[in-house]
């Protein structure tokens, strides 16, 4: 096998003259523009400049919405592009004849129909345009993905060498990544490491598109490196098991015959991460306004019970592992530091009427709607746990510490499901990283439906 110096020589070299690489979602994404732009040029004159603007600009913005973005495309197609296309311009027409039609304005609907066929018609012929010079672009090595592929096996070996050869793939070979011996002695591109070094090789390597293929150990060794590259710009796309079989083949892309998937991105970034923030904001601080009469009643409640001071505090470890004060009603006086460090204390004698009614019932936790004001928490993610116990967990349970990918939680997926209090750590693990893996706001609206439904009706 080649020294490790000569690895890293080989690894970052460029294609002789190759220019600053122009990504794929330039090229299409300014067509599409274009295209929308010219469609208000004709139309604008029957329909009027506002009609035809607005219709344009819709199209325009949602078109990509339709395509799963604009992601990585080994042969892209208008004739795959159609459908999408095609729907999402019927979408806004509808849309856009239903203003007019309700203010009673025909000639407005008028002009809004002329406009979305002419914009169908100038984004299929953008289309086209984009694609013809995307192809012009990858084959004079420009514009191509920074390729990784995982997995030395037949497959993967197959798969790097058919991107290496044929630039029209839009994907330029870097290397592979696996764990053992280089399979190919000076191989070009080289085997750059094992998987513990996939995010560092993915940044040293300024990778845009990861290929998971067969390598040398199970799928269940990728998970935890493929999680750990939390937020990296790169997409991912996964050879599946029985790819010969595979049937989506109208959301996978082919590379010499060989099928590939691609991955879901993070769901929480970006402005996900901002709808969420704005609207935990808003029902937690409208939930303490309807619910002060029943939060007063409850400290007066806890105050007659366990004497002075109402509200307990505890440092519980939030979103990134950053730590934060999280607030309950005291249910009972703890000796010394014994709640850092207690896991349990449902059967304590020391626990009065008032303190196992409100943690029977849930109500203890209410004062953490002001923590979700303040941003330490949301209404719904994984359960916020102690530091003693995070640090514990985190050293056993596989995969314990990705569940702080996401906002902790008043509520959560595994507690849903039963998984609270002496339930298994690794079991809530799972749904809580199930939870950050799928996440989406209709997500979170059925969470909060069926935790309402539990404290309302318990089974």
């Amino acid at each position: 096998m080649a020294e490790p110096s000569e690895v890293r020589g080989r690894a970052t070299e460029r294609p002789a003259g190759a220019r600053r690489r122009l990504g794929q979602s330039a090229v299409i994404g300014l067509c599409d523009l274009l295209g929308a732009a010219v469609a208000v040029i004709p139309a604008a004159p029957i329909a009027g400049w506002q009609v035809a603007g607005v219709v344009a600009a819709l199209v325009a913005v949602t078109t990509p919405a339709g395509l799963g973005g604009y992601h990585w495309r080994s042969t892209p197609s208008v004739l795959d592009d159609l459908p999408g296309i095609v729907s999402r311009v019927l979408a806004v027409a509808l849309l856009a004849l239903s203003v007019p039609l309700l203010a009673d304005r025909p000639e407005w609907a008028k002009g809004a129909l002329l406009t979305a066929i002419t914009v169908l018609a100038c984004t299929i012929l953008a289309r086209i345009l984009a694609y013809g010079v995307l192809g012009r672009l990858r084959r004079r090595g420009v514009g191509l993905a920074n390729t990784l592929v995982i997995g030395c096996a037949e497959e993967g070996l197959h798969l790097g060498g058919a991107l290496r050869a044929d630039p029209a793939h839009g994907a330029r070979m870097i290397g592979f990544v696996d764990d053992g011996p280089d399979p190919v002695e000076d191989a070009t591109p080289p085997l750059l490491g094992g998987l513990d070094r996939l995010a560092e090789l993915i940044r040293a390597h300024d990778i845009d598109l990861l290929i998971v293929a067969f390598g040398r150990r199970g799928s269940d060794a990728l998970v935890e490196p493929l999680r750990n590259l939390g937020r990296l710009q790169c997409e991912v796309f996964v050879l599946p098991r029985l790819f010969e079989m595979y049937d989506g083949i109208d959301r996978a892309q082919l590379v010499d015959g060989v099928t590939l998937v691609r991955m879901r991105r993070a769901a929480f970034r970006g402005g996900t991460r901002m709808v969420k923030r704005v609207l935990d904001t808003a029902l937690a601080a409208l939930a303490l306004l309807v619910l002060s009469p029943l939060l007063a009643a409850l400290a007066l409640a806890v105050r007659l019970d366990t004497g002075p001071g109402v509200i307990f505090r505890q440092r519980r470890i939030g979103m990134n592992g950053i730590p934060f004060t999280l607030y309950k009603f005291r249910s009972l006086k703890p000796a010394g530091d014994e709640g850092d460090i207690r896991w349990n204390i449902d059967n304590d004698s020391r626990l009065g009427p008032v303190g196992r009614f409100i943690r029977r019932t849930s109500l203890d936790e209410l004062p953490q709607l002001w923590n979700i004001v303040k941003g330490d928490m949301s209404v719904v993610g994984p359960r916020p746990e102690r530091p003693h116990f995070v640090e514990q967990f985190t050293a056993t349970v596989p995969g314990y510490q990705h569940r702080h990918r996401v906002p902790v939680g008043l509520t959560g997926y595994a507690v849903t499901h039963g998984l609270r209090g002496d339930t298994s750590i690794e079991r809530r693990a799972k749904f809580d990283n199930l939870y950050a893996e799928s996440w989406s706001l209709w997500l979170d609206i059925k969470i909060v439906l069926r935790t309402a439904r539990q404290l309302l009706w318990p089974r």
